[in-house]
């Protein structure tokens, strides 16, 4: 430690530079940063080599605010001060000074999270949901909290709930917009899909990771298990053997995905384990299907339709406005209802089908054509009488 000090001092004028140093120091001198990371979490090593330079420091843990996240850790900051008691933060894993504006610190006293007697292996969990409130509201809770928790209405506000499950009614309240549009380019737009809600159910996995890392599994996945099961058709399995195990096969195949993108340091492809496994298991299924009764082109058709009603359902889902509208405004749900019972009762034309009628309306519309189709309704007309 005191090597690294003092190479660090002397390049340093203040406590914010000899920090800076110190970082520096951990990469240069491998051999002692290993000997002692061995023994100290790095931000420990740190507070205690600027103790040494008699520069006060101690470590402050903090909570990055993600909406809708849950299980979330603390995360380890140091205070550095100088000798004016002004301090700057640093960050020990970015080895960067400041926190961003979703950083919340926690505890800047170096008291424990969590004091446990007759107990081993204490973990602590946060869960964040935003929330809105009144101006009123939030001058009582700051003022008189004891006596804001006493009202004497009954709250029917969702914001009630415990913030655990505050955060899984945020994300079931989203699900109605998907099916809205679903609903939607079914019905009036004639989009193919290879099942009838799973692009929402796929929309919603991609709210837990990421799109571009999502679309990746989700490819990933069904490609992979296509090829498993086409080598089943050739076992001549009974169909609740074969989505068995087509279902133990996606497990294996998210299993190994998550593990491989941890290992090559990309942490969002561990998420992929939210996707719908029973889902994705009768997708395969049904698709393996279709490829040999219509082809290879239906498959494509059906699957990118699928995957282009996710991608919409998503960007819809995840939008701020959308999110805080249907959470906060719970009637939105019987609007939405509405609508869907509204294009239930369209039998007109898709938009997909008007396509196959261009070239009837090019013909009625021109000035040739009008004639010969008039001419031709007007014959239909009369062998109908004569039928009659």
């Amino acid at each position: 430690m005191v090597q690294i000090k003092d190479a660090a001092y002397s390049r340093s004028v203040d406590p914010f530079s000899l920090t800076h140093e110190i970082f520096q120091e951990l990469n240069n001198q491998d051999q002692n940063a290993k000997l002692l990371l061995n023994k100290y979490k790095k931000a420990d090593l740190i507070v205690k080599i600027l103790n040494l330079a008699n520069i006060p420091a101690q470590q402050v843990t903090a909570i990055k605010l993600e909406d809708g996240r849950r299980n979330q850790k603390l995360l380890t900051y140091i205070a550095v001060f100088n000798e004016n008691n002004e301090y700057h933060i640093f960050d020990p894993t970015s080895e960067t000074i400041g926190l961003g504006k979703d950083v919340f610190i926690w505890n800047n006293n170096n008291s424990s999270t969590i004091d446990v007697t007759g107990g081993e292996n204490a973990s602590v969990n946060f869960s964040i949901v935003r929330n809105f409130i009144s101006d009123q509201k939030a001058f009582d809770l700051k003022h008189n909290v004891t006596n804001s928790q006493g009202k004497e209405y009954f709250d029917l506000s969702v914001n009630t709930l415990p913030i655990e499950e505050r955060a899984v009614f945020k994300s079931v309240l989203l699900i109605p917009i998907g099916v809205l549009i679903v609903v939607f380019l079914r019905i009036i737009v004639g989009l193919k899909t290879s099942g009838t809600f799973m692009p929402v159910l796929i929309a919603m996995s991609f709210l837990q990771t990421n799109l571009s890392v999502g679309l990746i599994g989700f490819l990933a996945i069904v490609g992979i298990g296509l090829i498993i099961r086409s080598w089943l058709s050739h076992l001549n399995l009974l169909l609740v053997a074969r989505i068995s195990t087509v279902i133990i096969a996606v497990i294996g195949i998210i299993g190994i995905l998550s593990f491989l993108t941890y290992k090559i340091g990309i942490s969002d492809g561990i998420k992929i384990t939210f996707f719908p496994m029973i889902i994705l298991s009768w997708t395969i299924e049904r698709m393996s299907i279709l490829w040999e009764e219509e082809g290879p082109r239906e498959v494509m058709k059906q699957g990118s339709g699928s995957l282009l009603v996710a991608v919409l359902a998503y960007l819809a889902m995840n939008n701020t406005i959308i999110q805080h509208i249907t959470f906060n405004f719970l009637g939105l749900q019987l609007i939405i209802l509405a609508a869907v019972l509204l294009m239930g009762n369209y039998t007109g034309y898709r938009l997909s089908e008007l396509k196959r009628f261009k070239p009837l309306a090019e013909q009625i519309n021109s000035p040739t054509g009008q004639k010969l189709e008039a001419d031709r309704l007007k014959q239909e007309i009369k062998e109908l009488k004569k039928d009659l």
